[in-house]
Protein backbone atom coordinates (compact mmCIF):
# COMPACT_ATOMS: atom_id res chain seq x y z
CA UNK A 1 0.00 0.00 0.00
CA UNK A 2 1.54 3.72 -0.66
CA UNK A 3 1.04 4.91 2.36
CA UNK A 4 3.40 2.45 4.17
CA UNK A 5 5.91 1.83 1.02
CA UNK A 6 5.73 5.47 -0.88
CA UNK A 7 8.38 6.88 1.00
CA UNK A 8 10.75 4.31 -0.06
CA UNK A 9 10.66 5.56 -3.54
CA UNK A 10 11.76 9.17 -3.43
CA UNK A 11 15.20 9.61 -4.56
CA UNK A 12 15.99 6.05 -4.95
CA UNK A 13 15.65 5.83 -9.00
CA UNK A 14 12.00 6.59 -8.97
CA UNK A 15 10.09 9.51 -11.22
CA UNK A 16 8.72 12.79 -10.63
CA UNK A 17 5.26 12.56 -11.70
CA UNK A 18 6.18 14.89 -14.81
CA UNK A 19 8.42 12.30 -16.01
CA UNK A 20 5.86 9.96 -15.33
CA UNK A 21 3.29 12.09 -17.30
CA UNK A 22 6.27 12.34 -20.34
CA UNK A 23 6.46 8.72 -20.50
CA UNK A 24 2.61 8.15 -20.74
CA UNK A 25 1.86 10.75 -23.25
CA UNK A 26 4.89 9.48 -25.53
CA UNK A 27 2.29 6.14 -25.20
CA UNK A 28 -0.55 8.64 -26.03
CA UNK A 29 0.63 11.17 -28.43
CA UNK A 30 1.29 10.01 -32.03
CA UNK A 31 0.15 10.38 -35.56
CA UNK A 32 -3.53 9.93 -34.94
CA UNK A 33 -3.53 14.11 -33.44
CA UNK A 34 -2.36 14.47 -37.14
CA UNK A 35 -4.07 11.76 -39.37
CA UNK A 36 -6.82 10.84 -37.03
CA UNK A 37 -8.77 14.40 -36.60
CA UNK A 38 -8.35 14.83 -39.79
CA UNK A 39 -10.54 11.56 -40.73
CA UNK A 40 -13.03 12.74 -38.18
CA UNK A 41 -14.07 15.68 -39.78
CA UNK A 42 -14.04 14.08 -43.49
CA UNK A 43 -17.00 11.34 -41.73
CA UNK A 44 -18.45 14.23 -39.68
CA UNK A 45 -17.73 17.52 -40.79
CA UNK A 46 -16.56 20.43 -38.16
CA UNK A 47 -19.41 18.88 -35.69
CA UNK A 48 -17.19 16.15 -35.16
CA UNK A 49 -14.60 18.54 -33.33
CA UNK A 50 -17.21 19.33 -30.22
CA UNK A 51 -17.52 15.58 -29.90
CA UNK A 52 -14.11 14.85 -29.73
CA UNK A 53 -14.05 17.24 -26.69
CA UNK A 54 -16.82 15.61 -25.49
CA UNK A 55 -15.32 12.03 -25.36
CA UNK A 56 -11.95 13.61 -24.05
CA UNK A 57 -14.37 14.77 -20.52
CA UNK A 58 -15.27 11.47 -20.64
CA UNK A 59 -11.83 10.04 -21.26
CA UNK A 60 -10.29 12.32 -18.35
CA UNK A 61 -12.58 9.94 -15.67
CA UNK A 62 -11.61 6.79 -16.71
CA UNK A 63 -7.89 8.17 -16.61
CA UNK A 64 -7.67 9.23 -13.68
CA UNK A 65 -9.34 6.26 -12.09
CA UNK A 66 -7.34 4.08 -13.97
CA UNK A 67 -4.10 5.93 -12.64
CA UNK A 68 -5.24 6.19 -9.05
CA UNK A 69 -5.37 2.49 -8.77
CA UNK A 70 -2.11 1.94 -10.35
CA UNK A 71 -0.83 4.09 -7.53
CA UNK A 72 -2.57 2.44 -4.78
CA UNK A 73 -2.12 -1.48 -5.71
CA UNK A 74 2.04 -0.54 -7.15
CA UNK A 75 4.73 -2.83 -5.54
CA UNK A 76 8.07 -2.08 -4.52
CA UNK A 77 11.25 -4.04 -5.59
CA UNK A 78 14.91 -2.14 -4.77
CA UNK A 79 12.79 0.82 -4.09
CA UNK A 80 11.67 0.73 -7.58
CA UNK A 81 8.23 1.23 -8.11
CA UNK A 82 6.29 -1.61 -10.37
CA UNK A 83 2.84 -1.00 -11.25
CA UNK A 84 -0.34 -1.46 -13.86
CA UNK A 85 -3.61 -2.53 -14.69
CA UNK A 86 -2.18 -6.13 -14.17
CA UNK A 87 -1.67 -5.18 -10.31
CA UNK A 88 -5.54 -3.92 -9.24
CA UNK A 89 -6.83 -6.43 -12.27
CA UNK A 90 -5.36 -9.25 -9.46
CA UNK A 91 -6.80 -7.40 -6.55
CA UNK A 92 -10.24 -6.15 -8.08
CA UNK A 93 -10.99 -9.55 -8.86
CA UNK A 94 -9.18 -11.48 -6.23
CA UNK A 95 -8.49 -15.42 -5.76
CA UNK A 96 -7.37 -17.69 -8.93
CA UNK A 97 -9.43 -15.39 -11.17
CA UNK A 98 -7.52 -12.24 -10.08
CA UNK A 99 -3.90 -13.51 -10.52
CA UNK A 100 -5.33 -15.42 -13.60
CA UNK A 101 -6.71 -11.97 -15.35
CA UNK A 102 -3.70 -10.24 -14.68
CA UNK A 103 -1.61 -12.15 -16.52
CA UNK A 104 -3.54 -12.77 -19.36
CA UNK A 105 -3.62 -8.85 -19.49
CA UNK A 106 0.34 -8.58 -19.22
CA UNK A 107 0.39 -10.93 -22.18
CA UNK A 108 -1.73 -9.17 -24.11
CA UNK A 109 -0.07 -5.91 -23.29
CA UNK A 110 3.69 -7.83 -23.76
CA UNK A 111 2.14 -8.55 -27.00
CA UNK A 112 0.37 -5.03 -27.77
CA UNK A 113 4.35 -3.56 -26.79
CA UNK A 114 5.86 -5.18 -30.17
CA UNK A 115 3.15 -4.72 -32.33
CA UNK A 116 1.50 -1.98 -31.28
CA UNK A 117 4.55 -0.37 -30.55
CA UNK A 118 7.01 -1.57 -32.58
CA UNK A 119 5.89 -2.50 -36.31
CA UNK A 120 2.84 -0.41 -36.21
CA UNK A 121 5.00 2.77 -35.51
CA UNK A 122 7.74 1.87 -37.50
CA UNK A 123 5.74 1.42 -40.24
CA UNK A 124 3.76 4.58 -39.85
CA UNK A 125 7.83 6.47 -39.31
CA UNK A 126 9.17 5.19 -42.51
CA UNK A 127 5.78 5.87 -44.66
CA UNK A 128 6.04 9.60 -43.29
CA UNK A 129 9.61 10.11 -43.59
CA UNK A 130 11.00 7.72 -46.47
CA UNK A 131 9.54 9.66 -48.91
CA UNK A 132 10.29 12.93 -48.25
CA UNK A 133 13.95 12.79 -47.09
CA UNK A 134 14.44 10.31 -49.93
CA UNK A 135 15.60 7.86 -47.60
CA UNK A 136 14.90 4.07 -48.05
CA UNK A 137 12.32 2.79 -45.47
CA UNK A 138 14.59 0.08 -43.66
CA UNK A 139 17.16 3.45 -42.62
CA UNK A 140 14.20 4.53 -40.85
CA UNK A 141 13.28 1.54 -39.22
CA UNK A 142 16.53 0.45 -38.28
CA UNK A 143 17.65 3.63 -36.77
CA UNK A 144 14.60 3.91 -34.60
CA UNK A 145 14.98 0.59 -33.33
CA UNK A 146 18.76 0.89 -32.72
CA UNK A 147 18.53 4.23 -31.07
CA UNK A 148 15.27 2.52 -28.69
CA UNK A 149 17.60 -0.68 -28.35
CA UNK A 150 20.63 1.49 -27.06
CA UNK A 151 19.14 3.83 -24.43
CA UNK A 152 17.26 0.58 -22.92
CA UNK A 153 20.77 -1.16 -22.82
CA UNK A 154 21.94 1.46 -21.04
CA UNK A 155 19.46 1.58 -18.63
CA UNK A 156 19.34 3.95 -15.74
CA UNK A 157 16.04 5.71 -16.61
CA UNK A 158 17.63 6.59 -19.91
CA UNK A 159 13.78 5.40 -21.98
CA UNK A 160 12.23 7.59 -19.34
CA UNK A 161 14.51 10.50 -19.36
CA UNK A 162 14.49 10.64 -23.28
CA UNK A 163 10.85 10.80 -23.33
CA UNK A 164 10.74 13.13 -20.94
CA UNK A 165 13.01 15.16 -23.60
CA UNK A 166 11.42 14.28 -26.64
CA UNK A 167 7.94 14.97 -25.64
CA UNK A 168 8.00 18.71 -24.89
CA UNK A 169 9.67 18.60 -28.27
CA UNK A 170 7.75 17.03 -30.69
CA UNK A 171 4.74 18.86 -29.05
CA UNK A 172 6.01 22.30 -29.02
CA UNK A 173 7.27 21.61 -33.05
CA UNK A 174 3.47 20.63 -33.85
CA UNK A 175 2.41 23.50 -31.67
CA UNK A 176 4.19 26.27 -33.35
CA UNK A 177 3.78 24.99 -36.89
CA UNK A 178 0.05 24.71 -35.79
CA UNK A 179 -0.22 28.07 -34.41
CA UNK A 180 1.81 30.07 -37.01
CA UNK A 181 -0.72 28.40 -39.41
CA UNK A 182 -4.12 29.83 -37.51
CA UNK A 183 -1.94 33.60 -37.42
CA UNK A 184 -1.54 33.51 -40.38
CA UNK A 185 -5.40 32.47 -41.72
CA UNK A 186 -6.77 34.29 -38.28
CA UNK A 187 -9.57 35.70 -39.93
CA UNK A 188 -11.28 32.47 -40.56
CA UNK A 189 -10.81 31.26 -36.63
CA UNK A 190 -14.90 32.69 -35.75
CA UNK A 191 -15.94 30.91 -39.10
CA UNK A 192 -14.39 27.61 -38.21
CA UNK A 193 -15.83 27.76 -34.39
CA UNK A 194 -19.21 28.67 -35.66
CA UNK A 195 -19.03 25.42 -38.11
CA UNK A 196 -18.09 23.72 -35.19
CA UNK A 197 -21.04 24.44 -32.81
CA UNK A 198 -23.74 24.59 -35.63
CA UNK A 199 -23.10 20.90 -36.93
CA UNK A 200 -22.10 19.72 -33.43
CA UNK A 201 -26.22 18.17 -32.92
CA UNK A 202 -26.25 16.67 -36.37
CA UNK A 203 -26.77 12.45 -36.20
CA UNK A 204 -23.31 12.07 -38.31
CA UNK A 205 -20.80 14.43 -36.82
CA UNK A 206 -21.48 13.02 -33.19
CA UNK A 207 -20.98 9.82 -34.28
CA UNK A 208 -18.03 10.97 -36.21
CA UNK A 209 -16.65 13.11 -33.86
CA UNK A 210 -16.97 10.23 -30.85
CA UNK A 211 -15.35 7.99 -33.40
CA UNK A 212 -12.58 10.27 -34.74
CA UNK A 213 -11.67 10.80 -30.94
CA UNK A 214 -11.33 6.76 -30.57
CA UNK A 215 -9.59 6.89 -33.92
CA UNK A 216 -7.12 9.57 -32.86
CA UNK A 217 -6.13 7.95 -29.93
CA UNK A 218 -4.50 4.31 -32.21
CA UNK A 219 -4.48 6.22 -35.75
CA UNK A 220 -0.90 7.15 -33.84
CA UNK A 221 -0.01 3.89 -34.63
CA UNK A 222 -0.29 3.42 -38.00
CA UNK A 223 -1.81 5.96 -40.95
CA UNK A 224 -5.09 6.49 -42.15
CA UNK A 225 -6.36 3.07 -39.61
CA UNK A 226 -8.00 3.42 -36.59
CA UNK A 227 -8.55 1.04 -33.48
CA UNK A 228 -11.92 0.82 -31.68
CA UNK A 229 -10.41 1.05 -28.42
CA UNK A 230 -9.78 3.92 -26.65
CA UNK A 231 -5.92 4.40 -24.60
CA UNK A 232 -8.35 5.91 -21.68
CA UNK A 233 -9.25 2.83 -20.70
CA UNK A 234 -7.09 0.52 -22.29
CA UNK A 235 -4.73 0.18 -19.01
CA UNK A 236 -1.59 1.26 -20.38
CA UNK A 237 -0.73 4.74 -18.90
CA UNK A 238 -1.01 4.07 -15.31
CA UNK A 239 2.11 1.75 -15.99
CA UNK A 240 4.05 4.82 -16.57
CA UNK A 241 2.37 7.04 -13.86
CA UNK A 242 2.76 3.86 -10.84
CA UNK A 243 6.26 5.20 -10.77
CA UNK A 244 5.65 8.31 -10.24
CA UNK A 245 6.97 9.95 -6.62
CA UNK A 246 4.17 10.66 -4.44
CA UNK A 247 2.40 9.15 -2.01
CA UNK A 248 -1.22 10.33 -2.86
CA UNK A 249 -2.85 8.35 -5.23
CA UNK A 250 -5.54 10.58 -6.67
CA UNK A 251 -2.87 13.58 -6.86
CA UNK A 252 -0.97 11.13 -9.51
CA UNK A 253 -4.66 11.14 -10.90
CA UNK A 254 -4.92 14.68 -11.91
CA UNK A 255 -2.09 14.29 -14.33
CA UNK A 256 -3.89 11.67 -15.94
CA UNK A 257 -6.34 14.11 -16.48
CA UNK A 258 -3.91 16.52 -17.86
CA UNK A 259 -2.57 13.49 -20.15
CA UNK A 260 -6.08 13.62 -21.69
CA UNK A 261 -6.38 17.64 -22.12
CA UNK A 262 -2.87 18.04 -23.94
CA UNK A 263 -3.48 14.92 -26.17
CA UNK A 264 -6.88 15.99 -27.35
CA UNK A 265 -8.08 19.44 -26.07
CA UNK A 266 -4.81 20.98 -26.85
CA UNK A 267 -3.16 19.10 -30.17
CA UNK A 268 -6.13 17.74 -31.76
CA UNK A 269 -7.69 21.17 -31.44
CA UNK A 270 -5.18 22.57 -32.93
CA UNK A 271 -5.39 20.19 -35.70
CA UNK A 272 -8.91 20.69 -36.40
CA UNK A 273 -8.82 24.40 -36.47
CA UNK A 274 -5.52 24.20 -39.43
CA UNK A 275 -7.31 22.07 -41.64
CA UNK A 276 -11.10 24.68 -41.10
CA UNK A 277 -8.92 27.26 -41.70
CA UNK A 278 -7.05 26.25 -44.88
CA UNK A 279 -9.98 26.62 -46.99
CA UNK A 280 -9.67 22.56 -48.11
CA UNK A 281 -12.04 20.16 -49.32
CA UNK A 282 -13.00 17.99 -46.68
CA UNK A 283 -13.64 14.78 -48.95
CA UNK A 284 -12.13 12.55 -51.08
CA UNK A 285 -9.11 12.73 -48.85
CA UNK A 286 -7.46 9.96 -46.69
CA UNK A 287 -6.92 11.54 -42.69
CA UNK A 288 -2.70 11.98 -43.57
CA UNK A 289 -3.16 13.13 -47.01
CA UNK A 290 -6.12 15.93 -45.38
CA UNK A 291 -3.43 17.17 -43.10
CA UNK A 292 -0.90 17.62 -45.09
CA UNK A 293 -2.86 19.45 -47.69
CA UNK A 294 -4.30 21.45 -45.28
CA UNK A 295 -0.95 22.58 -43.65
CA UNK A 296 0.61 22.93 -47.12
CA UNK A 297 -1.83 25.30 -48.14
CA UNK A 298 -1.24 27.71 -45.80
CA UNK A 299 2.81 27.40 -44.91
CA UNK A 300 3.48 26.27 -48.55
CA UNK A 301 6.76 23.25 -48.94
CA UNK A 302 8.02 23.67 -45.31
CA UNK A 303 4.59 21.77 -44.45
CA UNK A 304 6.08 18.18 -45.72
CA UNK A 305 9.06 18.38 -43.47
CA UNK A 306 7.77 19.63 -40.67
CA UNK A 307 4.91 17.10 -40.03
CA UNK A 308 7.00 14.06 -41.32
CA UNK A 309 9.15 15.04 -38.12
CA UNK A 310 5.92 15.64 -36.08
CA UNK A 311 5.54 11.89 -37.23
CA UNK A 312 8.61 10.45 -36.79
CA UNK A 313 9.60 11.98 -33.49
CA UNK A 314 5.44 10.79 -32.28
CA UNK A 315 6.31 7.24 -33.47
CA UNK A 316 9.81 7.12 -31.76
CA UNK A 317 8.27 8.76 -28.52
CA UNK A 318 5.93 5.48 -28.75
CA UNK A 319 8.24 2.77 -29.74
CA UNK A 320 10.24 3.94 -26.66
CA UNK A 321 7.06 4.34 -24.21
CA UNK A 322 6.07 0.82 -24.99
CA UNK A 323 9.10 -0.96 -24.91
CA UNK A 324 8.86 0.37 -21.32
CA UNK A 325 5.27 -1.14 -20.99
CA UNK A 326 6.43 -4.31 -22.38
CA UNK A 327 9.67 -4.70 -20.20
CA UNK A 328 7.11 -4.03 -17.25
CA UNK A 329 5.13 -6.82 -18.33
CA UNK A 330 7.78 -8.96 -18.59
CA UNK A 331 8.42 -8.32 -14.74
CA UNK A 332 5.15 -9.20 -13.56
CA UNK A 333 5.38 -12.29 -15.19
CA UNK A 334 8.41 -13.43 -14.29
CA UNK A 335 9.22 -11.65 -10.71
CA UNK A 336 12.82 -11.27 -12.42
CA UNK A 337 14.00 -7.41 -12.99
CA UNK A 338 16.34 -8.83 -15.89
CA UNK A 339 13.29 -9.94 -18.01
CA UNK A 340 13.04 -6.64 -19.18
CA UNK A 341 16.32 -7.15 -21.72
CA UNK A 342 14.00 -9.50 -24.05
CA UNK A 343 12.61 -6.10 -25.24
CA UNK A 344 15.81 -4.99 -26.83
CA UNK A 345 15.96 -7.67 -29.71
CA UNK A 346 12.31 -7.63 -29.88
CA UNK A 347 12.08 -4.34 -30.30
CA UNK A 348 14.71 -4.13 -33.01
CA UNK A 349 13.19 -7.02 -34.94
CA UNK A 350 9.73 -5.08 -34.76
CA UNK A 351 11.52 -1.88 -36.26
CA UNK A 352 12.74 -3.32 -39.06
CA UNK A 353 9.89 -5.87 -40.10
CA UNK A 354 7.07 -2.57 -39.45
CA UNK A 355 9.48 -0.48 -41.78
CA UNK A 356 9.73 -2.88 -44.61
CA UNK A 357 6.41 -4.42 -45.15
CA UNK A 358 2.76 -3.60 -44.39
CA UNK A 359 1.18 -4.32 -41.13
CA UNK A 360 -2.52 -5.22 -42.76
CA UNK A 361 -2.46 -8.55 -40.26
CA UNK A 362 -0.53 -7.13 -37.72
CA UNK A 363 -3.21 -4.56 -37.22
CA UNK A 364 -6.05 -7.63 -37.43
CA UNK A 365 -4.47 -9.01 -34.28
CA UNK A 366 -3.82 -5.59 -32.74
CA UNK A 367 -7.08 -4.91 -32.78
CA UNK A 368 -8.57 -7.89 -30.89
CA UNK A 369 -5.85 -7.42 -28.60
CA UNK A 370 -6.33 -3.99 -27.22
CA UNK A 371 -10.20 -4.61 -27.19
CA UNK A 372 -9.16 -7.39 -24.56
CA UNK A 373 -7.24 -5.14 -22.67
CA UNK A 374 -10.13 -2.38 -22.62
CA UNK A 375 -12.59 -5.14 -21.78
CA UNK A 376 -10.58 -6.05 -18.71
CA UNK A 377 -9.09 -2.99 -17.44
CA UNK A 378 -12.62 -1.01 -17.30
CA UNK A 379 -14.24 -4.06 -15.61
CA UNK A 380 -11.87 -3.65 -12.96
CA UNK A 381 -12.26 -0.38 -12.72
CA UNK A 382 -16.21 -1.11 -12.24
CA UNK A 383 -15.33 -3.51 -9.54
CA UNK A 384 -13.11 -0.96 -7.88
CA UNK A 385 -14.87 1.90 -7.77
CA UNK A 386 -15.95 2.61 -4.61
CA UNK A 387 -12.36 2.50 -3.53
CA UNK A 388 -11.62 5.55 -6.27
CA UNK A 389 -14.22 7.41 -4.45
CA UNK A 390 -12.88 6.68 -1.18
CA UNK A 391 -9.33 7.46 -2.63
CA UNK A 392 -10.88 11.05 -4.20
CA UNK A 393 -13.11 11.99 -0.96
CA UNK A 394 -9.55 11.32 1.45
CA UNK A 395 -7.52 13.65 -1.41
CA UNK A 396 -10.14 16.49 -1.61
CA UNK A 397 -10.35 16.73 2.54
CA UNK A 398 -6.52 16.36 2.47
CA UNK A 399 -6.73 20.08 0.20
CA UNK A 400 -9.43 21.78 2.44
CA UNK A 401 -7.28 20.72 5.67
CA UNK A 402 -4.00 22.34 4.17
CA UNK A 403 -6.12 25.54 2.90
CA UNK A 404 -8.70 26.46 5.59
CA UNK A 405 -10.90 29.06 4.78
CA UNK A 406 -9.98 32.07 6.25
Amino acid sequence: HPRRTGRALVGNGGAGSARALAVALAGTLGVGNIAGVATALVLGGAGAVFWMWVSALLAMLLKYAEILLAVRTRRFTGGVAHGGAMYYIKESFSGKAGRGLAIVFAVLCLLCSVTLGGVIQSNAAATAVAAIYHLPPWSIGGGMGLVAAWLMARGGGRVEKACTALVPFVCLLFSVASVAALILRREALPAAFSAIWKGAFSVSSGAAGIAGFFTSKAVRFGVARGLISNEAGCGTAPIAHAAAQTDSPAAQGVWGILEVFVDTILLCTLTALVILTANVPLVGEDGVTLALHAFDAVLGRVAAPVLSLCILFFAFATVLCWSHYGAECLFYLTGKRESGRWMIPAVLCACMVGAIAAPGGVWAVTDLVVALMALLNITALLISRRTVMQETRTFLEGIVDKHPQK
